[in-house]
């Protein structure tokens, strides 16, 4: 039987959608079925939520949008912390999402649920499709907007009847998959920042996650090295200059904004995890971002430029042809980077049993190389990877740090990145804590042949609201936040993975390797210092 559901799937193939992550329903079967023939690989998790992870993880990992599909009221319900998390980050992802019949609207149909209206908050584009000549025009719309000046999630509701109804013949043909324009900077605005920049003494560059969604990595790398400039990345931008470039300082612009006269900010926010923006308080910054309601939001700026961070570099270039940036302030961060290498020494070192985070952290970073992607969820270890792990490769970095700070995406994030780079090693390093809200993904991974890595860093405790509430309420009013030792890797053998124990630093490395060569999804529980943070 022709129907909506199966339109959609040969649109979405169309449009180069090859895998749907979903959980079944009635209510969004259509579809489902459409696939088969469309040629659409669904991958199917054992929670909504994970799905609408898995999707972000996949956007995030190709920098191309991410379809999932989740039934009517609490399947949608589920999802909703995924949807809320790429309106954050600004992944382009299509959340579709199945609804009562229309005849039975607010009459207490089975799964009846308000999700529009939930949706119209996070979402950057939300319609229901009450008939089906308007599908095409909805979906594409919903792209557009995906994928526009503003990225982010995008939702459509798709009724149960309509979901089984032939597309009308009415449907226009005319909505056809089209790439999203994007707009380079106002010239004069480009010309100013080439001149602050010519008259800075300590300017630095940090790209966000408008960097990475631009597709801005060889523009970037063009720009640094033409200009020698001090690069910093941020978010989903981690890797679009690889930490192991000469002109890429890493993921902490701590570093260097504090101490520069001019900061060149591109496709980044100044929220809560870049400081507010309150930095280089006596110089200049300089903001671009195709998002124009983003510039000089929580700070005064010098300058606001308004368009796409690729377009934007390459105009920067341009204007710079002849600049070199001041080689005295480059030794002086360089220098920086060195102090900060030998701090944290003793704990990359480390041979204390439990394990030191930042060993495991080190362990890690000598594991890697060009074709591994890491995963990261949690809180004190979510924080100490962001700081410490080497980012090669533009989407190296799935990370749940955001600020939202939701727990729950690292294995989802691991399934979809393993799925769209299966070549590659993909590592998804969580915190005890956070490996509980998404667990029965090993089970997703084994049945769907998935292999990833997962390293638990495991301090058998809640370790943020210990380590920091302890010495607020005393340590005999910790409330809550105790786990416990528990044999997490058995849970993954018996899900038909591969799994291991880790209580010596110098196995570290070993077990990741062993790991790596079961060819099974894996798990290795490496118990950590609680006492310790990185």
């Amino acid at each position: 039987m022709d129907t909506v559901g199966k339109w959609l799937a040969s649109y979405l193939k169309e449009r180069e959608i090859d895998v749907i992550f979903t959980l079944t329903g009635g209510h969004i079967y259509p579809l489902l079925d459409g696939c088969i023939d469309a040629g659409v690989r669904v991958v199917d998790t054992r929670h909504e939520q994970a799905a609408a992870y898995a999707a972000e993880g996949w956007a995030r990992r190709t920098g191309r949008p991410a379809v999932y599909l989740v039934t009517a009221g609490p399947g949608f319900a589920n999802a909703v912390a995924g949807l809320a998390h790429a309106s954050v980050t600004q992944a382009p992802t299509l959340c579709i999402a199945g609804a009562n019949p229309t005849k039975e609207d607010d009459k207490g149909a089975p799964q009846e649920l308000e999700q529009l209206r939930v949706a119209e908050v996070y979402a950057r584009y939300a319609k229901t499709v009450r008939q089906t000549d308007r599908i095409p025009q909805y979906v594409e719309n919903a792209f557009q907007h995906m994928m526009g000046p503003r990225p982010g999630p995008a939702f459509l509701e798709i009724p149960r009847d309509v979901f089984y109804k032939p597309l009308s013949p009415d449907a226009p043909t005319d909505f056809g998959p089209r790439t999203a324009p994007r707009s380079a900077g106002d010239p004069s605005d480009i010309a100013k920042a080439a001149e602050l920049l010519r008259q800075a003494e300590r300017p630095v560059v940090v790209v966000g996650g408008g960097g990475f969604w631009a597709g801005a990595g060889d523009s970037l790398r063009s720009f640094a090295e033409q200009t020698e400039l001090p690069v910093f990345t941020r978010n989903a931008a981690r890797g679009l200059l690889p930490d192991s470039h000469p002109q890429c300082y890493g993921g902490s612009p701590g570093l260097g904004v504090f101490k520069a006269d001019l900061v060149l900010v591109i496709g980044s926010r100044f929220d809560s995890s870049f400081f507010y923006g309150r930095f280089a308080a006596r110089g200049k910054v300089i903001q671009a971002d195709c998002n124009s309601a983003a510039l000089g939001d929580n700070r005064g700026i010098d300058l606001g430029i308004r368009g796409d961070a690729r377009l934007v570099l390459e105009q920067l270039r341009s204007a710079l042809t002849d600049y070199r940036g001041p080689e005295d302030w480059i030794a002086t961060l360089k220098a920086a980077v060195a102090r900060r290498a030998a701090k944290f020494a003793e704990g990359y070192h480390s041979a204390a049993t439990p394990i030191h985070p930042l060993r495991l952290l080190h362990e890690i970073n000598e594991f890697i190389d060009l074709n591994t992607t890491l995963t990261i969820d949690g809180g004190d270890i979510g924080v100490a990877a962001a700081r410490h792990l080497r980012a090669l490769h533009p989407g190296a970095h799935l990370s749940n740090a955001s600020t939202l700070g939701a727990l729950g995406p690292g294995l989802p994030f691991a399934l979809a990145a393993k799925l769209a780079t299966p070549s590659d090693t993909v590592i998804a390093l969580v915190g005890d804590g956070a490996f509980g809200l998404g667990a029965m993904e090993f089970d997703t991974a084994g049945r769907l042949d998935i292999p990833f890595i997962c390293v638990i860093g495991n301090d058998r405790m809640w370790g943020m609201i210990e380590r920091s509430l302890a010495p607020v309420f005393g340590a005999d009013h910790i409330v809550a936040a105790k786990l416990g030792d528990r044999p997490y890797e058995k849970i993954v053998e018996a899900l038909g993975g591969y799994g291991e124990r880790v209580e010596d630093p110098e196995q570290i490395r070993p077990a990741l390797q062993r790991a790596k060569e079961s060819g099974l999804p894996a798990c290795l529980n490496v118990i950590l210092d609680p006492k310790v943070v990185g």
